[in-house]
């Protein structure tokens, strides 16, 4: 019977691994664009949350941990700001109903340079994007190529996160099949020991009454 419950107890753990938290995905190559360019900052949820009502922050990995843009109760919160980046950020408010941060910084800098990350507080989900701002590099060519890069990632998360979600669906159902299955085998188990536990109780009985039968015929005859 323990041994039965310790392998439910397993299917429990292993059914909440597979259906945990959500998982970030980002950009992994490095993001290019030229002086005084719109820069685009893009990261979202593999399970889509609504991040609307959550706390949300982008910070420079490279600088302290100081604030690029900072979300809260559903509006910018500005206080924390460094003052290089006022003025010059705007979050997508829309997009992150669908569990995608867009934050475009407009007119990049040199001083841009660095790794970013993105941090949902409530789901502990981070996300790490490294911008590269160049000075002498034709416009043209770098705004068709990061604008490539950008969509050719986004497509493939796309297909990966409806891969991952497939995959999880199908391990879910199994999951399911297995507990029924070990359900079911509980229950039996739990039934032969019902009836095993009454024919010793009848058995009993009935050679407890055999016995008083022959205790009777003894006293009579004597």
């Amino acid at each position: 019977m323990e041994r039965i419950l310790l392998i439910l107890l397993s299917i429990f753990l292993f059914a909440e691994t597979v259906s945990g938290a959500p998982r970030a995905v980002c950009q992994t190559q490095p993001i290019e664009v030229v002086e005084n360019e719109d820069v685009l900052l893009l990261c979202r949820l593999d399970s889509r949350d609504d991040l609307s009502a959550r706390t949300l922050d982008v910070k420079r990995n490279d600088n302290k941990q100081e604030v690029v843009c900072a979300y809260r109760d559903g509006r910018d919160y500005n206080d924390p700001q460094m003052d290089e980046y006022r003025g010059r950020t705007t979050l997508d408010h829309e997009a992150l109903k669908r569990g995608v941060m867009n934050l475009t910084i407009s007119s990049a800098r040199l001083s841009d340079n660095g790794t970013y990350e993105c941090f949902v507080p409530g789901l502990n989900v981070r996300c790490a994007l490294h911008l590269i701002v160049e000075k002498n590099v034709t416009k043209t060519n770098v705004s068709r190529t990061t604008g490539t890069a950008v969509e050719e990632v986004t497509k493939s998360d796309d297909r990966g996160g409806a891969n991952r979600e497939a995959g999880r669906a199908a391990v879910l159902s199994t999951v399911v099949v297995l507990f029924l299955c070990v359900l079911v085998v509980l229950l039996v188990a739990l039934r032969r020991e019902q009836l095993r536990r009454r024919a010793g109780a009848d058995g009993a009985e009935h050679q407890d009454g055999a016995a008083g039968g022959r205790l009777l015929n003894v006293s009579e005859g004597d």
